[in-house]
């Protein structure tokens, strides 16, 4: 029996960062989670946590995806759940999980993160620090295209100091990292290809953030930059340039990237992939290096990439849930 609180959607008035983590009326949203960490021995692994209420044709399936990536053997750990009926679905101010699978507390100081799954599992703390920042337009971001209810609330915890275990292969590791949180949600299509996005979340090693949400097949774009002593600014003065592309499964993705922001920080940089990317359901996920033009390495990048960017193959609703 599912658990949980919904209420109403509002475009441009939302409530605070609590109010807002809560199931929202007749939309889609997820709770979204990726980062980094090292065990004792320097390797260094990433995760993703990602819970979605999806919104199609009258229901509302909950779908879980988790993921832990060996980094330097560039293997990838992967599960995928869904959920029709709700059971044991649980959503409250304090607690997102789905069953025994997948879990997010939150407290005072931090969040705790679990996913326990037969290939892996992690126990994790994910520290407040800055705290949470709405994104883009006070947390209002346009999908792409300028239509009514083509639209998403936005906010994410983007500097979170990470601590907590992982286990891979039957062995338990320490580990020391850093963690991003999105919450974001909307009544936009999820089955148009206008709405389909590349993001980016350079997470520089000075404590400095920055969310890049592009729509190049509309040629539009947003996003945040968020400084050291947690200010934040609206972002849209850049310029993201594919290098290399790559097609998985008959979809094409970007998979490097030249990025420019005039009067930001040192305005340019390269953002090279450190594994050959894997893709979750119908979404193509990397973590990247940030290179600066002397080719040093400032900081790191989580870039998700939905098919309907570069290509007219989005994969339909029906492929979908089979898959899942």
């Amino acid at each position: 029996m599912s658990k949980y609180q919904q209420v109403p959607y509002k475009e441009r008035n939302h409530g605070t960062f609590e109010e807002e983590w809560l199931c929202h009326k007749k939309i889609s949203e997820w709770w979204y989670a990726t980062g980094y960490f090292y065990d004792e021995n320097k390797k260094m692994y990433s995760f993703q946590f990602t819970l979605i209420k999806a919104h199609l044709f009258g229901m509302t399936p909950f779908i879980f995806m988790g993921a832990v990536t060996d980094i330097a053997a560039d293997k990838h750990y992967y599960i995928l759940r869904f959920n029709l009926t709700d059971g044991k679905i649980v959503i409250s101010p304090e607690v997102v999980a789905f069953g025994d699978t997948a879990k997010v507390t939150k407290g005072n100081k931090n969040m705790r993160l679990e996913m326990h799954t037969n290939q892996f599992a992690v126990d994790l703390e994910l520290d407040y620090k800055k705290g949470a920042f709405w994104h883009c337009d006070n947390g209002h971001l346009m999908m792409g295209v300028d239509k009514p209810n083509q639209t998403t609330y936005y906010y994410s915890y983007t500097n979170m100091p990470t601590k907590g275990t992982l286990t891979l292969n039957s062995q338990t590791y320490k580990v020391q990292g850093k963690s991003w949180f999105d919450k974001q949600g909307g009544p936009y299509k999820l089955t148009s290809r206008e709405t389909q996005w590349e993001w980016f979340s350079l997470r520089f090693f000075d404590d400095e953030e920055m969310m890049l949400f592009t729509f190049p097949q509309d040629n539009y774009q947003d996003g945040t930059y968020i400084t050291k002593d947690a200010r934040s600014q609206r972002l849209q003065k850049y310029t993201v340039t594919p290098k290399k592309f790559v097609t998985v499964e008959g979809m094409k993705f970007s998979s490097e990237w030249h990025l420019s922001v005039p009067g930001l920080k040192e305005e340019e940089y390269d953002i090279i992939p450190l594994t050959s990317g894997q893709l979750n359901l119908t979404y193509f996920e990397l973590l990247a290096n940030i290179l600066n033009k002397q080719g040093k390495q400032v900081g790191l990048c989580f870039a998700e990439l939905l098919p309907g960017v570069r290509g007219k193959k989005i994969g339909s609703a029906a492929a979908l849930f089979r898959k899942a």
